[in-house]
């Protein structure tokens, strides 16, 4: 499709929005740290996964070839220690996690990734970059593993701004411990200890296991090669892991890691982040048997720009289930008219160029599904080529809006008083309460009366 507004993005690494530009012409490597799998996810870091979607989704959008990888940590110290609180062999206890994580990615309507590399089956890359970095003195052995020489990292910190300190030494306890050189140096390799159980791998420099930012790197280098277009992940992920992973890396081969970083933003509860360890979270499971449909998280998500933090409540989930039925509802009703009048309608090029310059700039689809209900307000509720606009949006949004079934509130309905509702309702979308107050007037007028409710608004004639 013709693009009128060139892509562009915030990036972490120069903290402001800039063009974007391949380094690979039409194509695009993309990198998201994924799920760590010793429990299931929250809704929280479902939103990392969520935008990384619409990234790729906005990408292809812009005519480009998307390679997405998303790796899975199933080696570390929480999926060990919780495998052997339950007795069973390390695969064994992360494989329901896993698949627990990617059905949720499924419900929430997310595309696979082009690669989802396991941990534990790169091993063979992880060791090989220890190894280089060992030769070339930037890295060194302690008593309890393989450690990288921050000090001897370039422009280490860069993308957290840290003031780093490469003189400050290891404030110890216990020599026979912690033996590292200096206080931010970092485990490429822990040798195995009677606590690892039966996980461990042979390596030059010792049996063991890898450290969690060295996985990344090597799935990455191996992969998608020595520098990607995108590097994604939530905020709390700047440092201290993707702060090292750069450094390593770097290290490595010599060239950056990543050629635009991009960072999401937490969803909070009651203005506290949502983590696993303070107890206040919630999974999509508990979403769906509230009865909330998965993808009703997804439309909250457009109400804040995804640098932006967000406050959960049920309140306002409702509220976006109720707004995507809605949207829904319009959907199959643009669509029986469609289907039964035979038309093929054309996209609506004003509409596409206001969409694009919004998902152009910086990923800014809460602005885009605003105007989704604008075109929704502005046409007959019968042109098709409204049907074939927002269907071909929602290729960006991810509603899965072609799959909306009958809505209850037009059924035996007059289109004149269908077309109210759709105004009103897009009236309350951009807050336009008076216009909507309006609406409802002439809808009592034509002898309806119109209630709210979480599932809609349903009519009833008078």
């Amino acid at each position: 499709m013709a693009l009128t507004s060139p892509l562009q993005i915030y990036n972490t690494l120069r903290r402001k929005i800039v063009p974007f530009h391949s380094l690979r012409s039409e194509e695009v490597a993309m990198y998201t740290c994924g799920p760590t799998v010793y429990a299931p996810a929250h809704i929280g870091n479902l939103r990392t996964f969520v935008v990384s979607d619409w990234l790729r989704r906005v990408l292809e959008w812009n005519n480009y070839q998307v390679t997405a990888v998303m790796n899975v940590t199933d080696v570390d110290d929480k999926t060990i220690k919780g495998s052997r609180a339950a007795g069973v062999p390390l695969p064994s206890f992360t494989k329901p996690f896993e698949e627990t994580f990617f059905a949720d990615l499924d419900s929430l309507n997310i595309e696979r990734p082009t690669h989802t590399p396991l941990a534990t089956e790169y091993i063979k890359p992880i060791i090989e970059m220890i190894d280089i970095l060992l030769q070339r003195d930037l890295a060194y052995q302690a008593v309890d593993g393989i450690y990288f020489r921050v000090a001897k990292a370039k422009d280490y910190g860069a993308l957290a701004q840290l003031k780093f300190n490469p003189t400050a030494t290891q404030s110890r306890i216990g020599s026979d411990q912690y033996d590292k050189e200096a206080a931010s140096d970092f485990a490429l390799w822990k040798f195995w200890q009677a606590a690892d159980g039966e996980v461990g791998w042979e390596a030059p420099f010792g049996r063991g296991r890898p450290g969690w930012h060295i996985e990344c790197s090597a799935m990455i280098r191996t992969l998608l090669g020595d520098t990607i277009d995108f590097h994604l992940g939530g905020t709390d992920l700047i440092f201290p892991h993707h702060t090292n992973e750069m450094a390593q890396s770097e290290a490595v081969t010599g060239r950056p890691l990543a050629n635009h970083w991009l960072h999401i933003a937490f969803v909070n509860m009651a203005n506290s982040k949502m983590a696993k360890s303070k107890g206040n979270i919630i999974t999509l499971a508990e979403i769906i048997v509230r009865g909330v449909p998965s993808l009703a998280y997804r439309y909250w998500l457009l109400s804040a720009h995804y640098r932006t933090v967000m406050n959960f409540s049920w309140e306002a989930l409702a509220g976006a289930a109720n707004s995507l039925r809605r949207l829904r509802h319009y959907v199959f009703d643009l669509s029986e008219k469609n289907k039964s009048g035979g038309k093929t309608g054309i996209i609506n090029q004003e509409y596409l160029s206001k969409f694009t310059e919004a998902i152009n700039d910086d990923l800014n689809l809460p602005v885009a599904l605003s105007i989704v209900w604008q075109l929704l307000g502005d046409y007959s509720p019968a042109s098709p080529d409204m049907l074939t606009t927002i269907l071909e949006f929602d290729k960006v949004l991810g509603f899965d809006l072609a799959s909306a079934t009958e809505p209850e509130v037009f059924s035996e309905i007059p289109n004149e008083v269908k077309q109210l509702v759709i105004d009103r309702e897009s009236a309350r979308e951009v807050n336009d309460f008076s216009r909507a107050d309006s609406l409802r007037q002439e809808i009592t007028t034509a002898g309806y009366a119109i209630e709210d409710t979480p599932e809609g608004p349903r009519l009833r004639k008078k």
